[in-house]
């Protein structure tokens, strides 16, 4: 009687002492999010472009060094072809860059090193 008691616990505990130990994807990257870019479409529309920059945790200190532009032109489809160009500071051994639009779900990757550009295209559609 006791034993059929004491067994479920004792599995509960371990399962438990198992789920604790799962790391999460925080402790392995930074990420910070730039202030959105406001664009205006060839057809006069206003959209903002969220970067999103991922670093390892030693580097997050120079996260406030990511400078990030964009320009528009029309794509010959009707939409409207964002060209996103994000600096990534100087001294990082390594940054992945997110670009997205998130009115039309439209999202663009790329990553690069200290010193150098991500140039990243975002195709909407009509706006």
């Amino acid at each position: 009687m006791r034993l059929s008691r004491i067994l479920p616990a004792v599995m509960i505990a371990a399962v438990l002492s198992l789920a604790g130990e799962v790391s999460a994807s925080a402790h392995v990257v930074f990420c910070m999010y730039d202030p959105p870019i406001q664009v205006v479409t060839p057809g006069g529309h206003y959209l903002s472009v969220n970067n999103t920059i991922y670093l390892p945790p030693n580097e997050r200190h120079v996260a406030d060094h990511f400078a990030a532009t964009a320009t528009t032109t029309a794509d010959g489809h009707g939409g409207t072809l964002i060209h996103v160009h994000v600096n990534v500071a100087s001294g990082v051994s390594s940054a992945h860059v997110v670009s997205s639009v998130q009115r039309f779900q439209v999202s663009s990757a790329g990553g690069g090193s200290g010193g150098t550009v991500v140039s990243l295209d975002l195709d909407v559609p009509s706006a």
